[in-house]
């Protein structure tokens, strides 16, 4: 039997050998086939299957650097190092000129009213605690910074609010001392430190929530005649300018130093003696309109209170706006009566702002130096023409 090998058909070139499993070549034989030949093919089949096994499952190895070997190192021969030279003496650092840096310039604070009061040097003020007695017998407590010019120096009562005290009013009494006046700021009675009196020979304490109409009146008959008392003696003394007197009146302080004004105005002299008559300016700062049953509009009854020169201030959008916008509208429509349509002496200034009281003094831009810039238009740069009158 003749056997030849008809055919061998070789892998697909479009198959791909899978890592997994490897398909066996296949020979496919036509014929008989001797046994020489026979062996030849399983082996050559056996061949095929292994290297087709080892070329999947085993990934030719990772290549390897060769080591490329070093070059022997050379050891340097030991070098004695040389002999140092002791150091030569430090010698001191050259002097350098450094001029001082002034430091910024800061606002200066002024004294706080209720801190116990220092011996001041010339140029600088110095606020004094003082212990006032009225005809009453009610001792009451004010702080004053007084002037140093003298004859010239132009007097300033600050009337605090209701429910006040003289603390708020330190930046308001350093101004008015750079000006050029002596500022007395009293606490009433009920108010601050002026809180005891006696009755019977025992002292007893105000209660400020039952004061009313007759205390808001022994304020101003009692305790502003124990403040202008203080200022005559240091008028008498020379230490300034009674018949130049400015008011400020702060809240319910303007009810208060409105009404005073009055009494002061109409208050007689005996002879040659001058008793009153002292007040030349008003400044009114958020002015209520009443205080315990006391109006502030009972002062335009009087025939020279309006005469005064005011200045008003006052928040636009504070609550005392309507009633100062009134009281001003009055006093304003007086003044052109008699001035032929001119309001000579009345300043008035609308503040942006809903503050009232220390607040917009303190706190509201410009206010604080208006004011003084009034009181000093009105009497501090007129003060050598002003009469002084010693009293007896």
């Amino acid at each position: 039997m003749n056997a030849h090998l008809h055919s061998l058909m070789p892998f697909e070139p479009s198959r791909k050998l899978s890592p997994t499993k490897v398909k066996p070549v296949t020979l496919v034989l036509r014929g008989e086939l001797t046994r020489q030949s026979r062996a030849l093919v399983v082996l050559f089949w056996v061949c095929a299957t292994a290297v087709a096994t080892v070329c999947v499952a085993q990934p030719p190895p990772l290549p390897v650097s060769p080591v490329v070997p070093t070059a022997p190192v050379k050891t340097a021969p030991a070098v004695t190092p040389p002999a140092i030279a002791p150091a030569a003496p430090l010698k001191p650092p050259a002097a350098v000129s450094v001029k001082p840096v002034p430091p910024a310039p800061t606002k200066p604070v002024p004294p706080a009213i209720g801190a116990p009061a220092k011996v001041g040097e010339k140029g600088k003020m110095t606020i004094q605690s003082l212990e006032l007695i009225t005809k009453d017998n009610v001792t009451l407590r004010a702080f004053y910074a007084a002037s140093e010019k003298g004859k010239e120096a132009v007097p300033v009562i600050v009337l605090h609010e209701w429910k006040g005290q003289a603390s708020p009013y330190s930046p308001l009494v350093k101004s008015l001392w750079d000006a050029g006046c002596a500022v007395i700021v009293p606490e009433f009675r009920g108010h601050g430190g002026s809180r005891e009196y006696t009755l019977g020979g025992k002292n007893r304490e105000f209660d400020l929530a039952r004061m009313g109409k007759a205390d808001v009146m022994n304020i101003i008959n009692g305790d502003m005649e124990a403040v202008k008392k203080y200022l005559r003696e240091e008028n008498n003394e020379g230490k300034l300018n009674l018949n130049a007197l400015a008011l400020i009146g702060i809240r319910e302080g303007a009810v208060i130093a409105s009404h005073w004004a009055v009494k002061d105005l109409n208050f007689p002299s005996v002879g040659s003696k001058k008793q009153g008559q002292d007040v030349k300016a008003l400044v009114l700062v958020s002015p209520e309109k009443m205080l315990e049953g006391v109006l502030l509009d009972d002062t335009l009854r009087d025939r020279f209170f309006w005469q005064l020169p005011f200045f008003l201030v006052v928040g636009r959008g504070s609550p005392q706006f309507a009633d100062a916008d009134r009281f001003y509208k009055r006093l304003e429509t007086m003044k052109k009566k008699a001035g032929q349509g001119k309001a000579e002496g009345l300043v008035a200034e609308v503040v942006p702002t809903t503050l009232a009281g220390p607040a917009l003094l303190n706190d509201a831009p410009g206010v604080l130096g208006n004011v003084t810039a009034f009181i000093k238009t009105e009497l501090v740069d007129r003060s050598a023409k002003i009469p002084y009158v010693k009293r007896d």
